[in-house]
């Protein structure tokens, strides 16, 4: 699956992403969509500003981190 196609499933489907861990200054997230594709989520750090990054949250608000 491409990652535009990825963007447009994640919105549609609203699924929730979960952390998996925090290594060298990047904090691993995935999520899965309703046809079994896995997206991975690669946030860096320095990018979370004052930001509240949780467990479980919502996979679009870190479309713009899709590995």
């Amino acid at each position: 699956m491409e990652k535009n196609d990825m963007k447009k499933a994640l919105y549609k489907e609203k699924p929730l992403a979960t952390l998996l861990h925090i290594r060298k200054g990047s904090a691993y997230y995935f999520t899965s969509l309703a046809d079994g594709t896995r997206v991975d989520f690669e946030v860096p750090v320095n990018d979370m500003g004052d930001t509240d990054y949780l467990n479980h949250m919502d996979a679009k608000l870190l479309i713009r981190y899709i590995v």
